[in-house]
């Protein structure tokens, strides 16, 4: 009976955080989420496109990496508004979190207490990432790769290989762009000295390139990364494509990470594939920030296996020592919580309810003991349920009086857009707004400059020309902006005052006129926004 207690409560553990993170998670208008559903609206309403459909440049060709995964979005969008987004992340972020747990669990021999620690460390590190974006899919997609690699090395058994091709489709449906890493996920289980393990490896490997080929583009999906990435031009300017560096905390945890794998695979021997696939994944985070979230779930795993032997109750510790802490520490933070800032927000029978259980979290913490000692081992696994039921208590009192008229997410584009079509049709508008905003803007059938798929504006991709380039000359002010203008014949222009030289400028030239202007006060910062047109238009 306890051991199913602790299991429940391990799973609960694990996947709570990712969950309840997408109570919090904002929804700015520059989300990337944007202009992938645009193309799962125009994948459902008009198929899939081979020609760019959202901006003013003519006959760009396009390669839709992500179109399923726009597809699923715009639906969940469509049906159920961002909280179908929210809940979809969840389930994701939690399914990919129980199964990192249960390769851990694998790999190091069934040692539940060091897989849940492990698990439980990385759920904490991806929950800020769990967004709805692709790479959701596509690392859960990998890490399910991984696990089907790991089965057939530790049993010999080709069955586990047939995984592999239906990952590949499937990755190159939803994240074409990290296609390639099925493939590269690969190559460090090869590195073991068995003629048969290799043999059935380069056949499913084969297979993985050969069901790469089903989806709307057949080789350009599949070659879509080398076209894309170690673009000077990108990497110079999309911060996800920057190094790693410590200067964020992200960049810290990722080298204090680093630095412990680094420490284990010197200290303790282990299969060369380990060596490989964390070593390969390390370097492509060192490389770029957008490969961080792949390495906390794929980089890890090894840990499991080199700290197998890792006998925790020599050091007082095991899995019931561990939930304890977990538990305590939620059940401090929450209660913490409501007392600080939420108290005044609980109603009278709600606030008997959680004042009742603080007394059973006191009681369970200080009073409850034996042979003298709170802490004891024997002991520690009946503390773990009336916990387990004292943090659901103020998780579930703290989710119920959580305050709903939280600030909400900026609309200064949304409402500027709605403004302008509040005269003129979508298809009689041609708009330039900043990178960010383009996705929003093609959410309302607006034609826009460019937008975040800054990969589509180079010429490698879109067979025409380099906007990207152009963009960036522009913003830099090296092209002349009323040149720049009449160059697309724009009817609307959208400022914000985080483009203070733009703003400015089109503020006090007299061949431009304002329509409409907003302003934005959050804490000390004021954006201010304003919705520029040619004097020659007259909408």
């Amino acid at each position: 009976m306890i051991e199913r207690v602790l299991s429940v409560v391990s799973v609960v553990c694990l996947t709570a955080g990712v969950a309840c993170w997408q109570m919090f998670l904002p929804f700015p208008e520059e989300a990337d989420t944007y202009f992938v559903m645009n193309i799962g609206r125009h994948v459902l309403e008009h198929g899939v496109p081979y020609v760019d459909p959202f901006t003013v440049h003519e006959n760009l060709k396009l390669v839709a990496q992500q179109w399923l995964s726009g597809v699923i979005f715009w639906e969940l969008f469509k049906n159920f508004g961002v909280d179908g987004l929210r809940i979809f992340d969840a389930i994701i972020g939690a399914v990919t979190v129980l199964i990192h747990w249960r390769l851990c669990l694998f790999v190091s021999g069934g040692n539940k207490a060091l897989s849940f620690a492990v698990s439980f460390i990385v759920a904490l590190l991806i929950t800020p990432s769990t967004v709805p974006r692709p790479q959701l899919m596509s690392t859960l997609l990998l890490l399910i790769e991984v696990f089907a690699l790991e089965k057939f090395t530790r049993t010999n058994d080709a069955k586990f290989l047939v995984t592999l091709p239906f990952v590949s489709v499937a990755l190159v449906n939803f994240h074409a762009a990290m296609w390639l890493m099925s493939i590269v996920v690969c190559l460090p289980f090869m590195f073991v000295r068995n003629a048969r393990h290799i043999k059935f490896l380069a056949a499913a490997m084969a297979g993985v390139a050969v069901f790469g080929l089903i989806n709307p583009y057949g080789l350009d999906a599949m070659t879509y990364v080398f076209r894309s990435y170690g673009v000077d031009i990108i990497n110079a300017n999309i911060p996800e494509m920057f190094p790693t560096s410590a200067y964020n905390t992200s960049g810290k945890i990722f080298f204090a990470l680093a630095a412990f794998i680094i420490f284990t695979f010197a200290k303790i021997k282990v299969p060369w594939r380990y060596v490989f696939l964390s070593g390969g994944i390390t370097f492509m985070a060192l490389m770029h920030m957008r490969s961080l979230v792949l390495f906390d779930v794929l980089a890890t795993v090894p840990l499991a296996f080199a700290w197998r032997n890792f006998s925790v109750p020599k050091f007082g510790a095991g899995l019931p020592t561990i939930l304890f802490a977990v538990l305590t520490f939620v059940n401090v933070a929450l209660l913490t919580t409501l007392l600080d800032d939420g108290l005044n927000k609980v109603p009278a029978p709600l606030e008997v309810l959680m004042f009742a259980a603080a007394g059973v979290m006191l009681y369970t913490l200080l009073i409850v003991r034996l042979e003298g000692r709170i802490l004891h081992p024997q002991i520690l696994p009946r503390k773990i349920l009336p916990l387990f039921v004292s943090a659901t208590i103020f998780s579930g009192i703290f989710l119920a009086t959580f305050d709903s008229d939280r600030d909400a997410s900026d609309k200064t584009f949304t409402d500027a857009i709605k403004f302008i079509l509040r005269t003129d049709a979508p298809e009689n508008v041609r708009l330039y707004v900043n990178q960010g905003g383009g996705g929003l803007a093609g959410s309302f059938g607006v034609k826009y400059y460019i937008d975040s798929r800054s990969e589509v504006f180079i010429p490698a991709n879109n067979g025409r020309k380099d906007i990207l380039t152009e963009y960036v000359d522009f913003t830099d002010g090296r092209i002349r902006y009323d040149d720049f203008f009449a160059r697309y014949d724009f009817t609307h222009i959208i400022l914000t005052s985080d483009e203070p030289f733009l703003f400015d400028a089109l503020s006090r030239d007299k061949n431009f006129r304002v329509i409409y202007e907003s302003e934005r006060v959050d804490g000390y910062n004021v954006r201010r926004c304003k919705v520029f047109v040619p004097k020659e238009f007259h909408p």
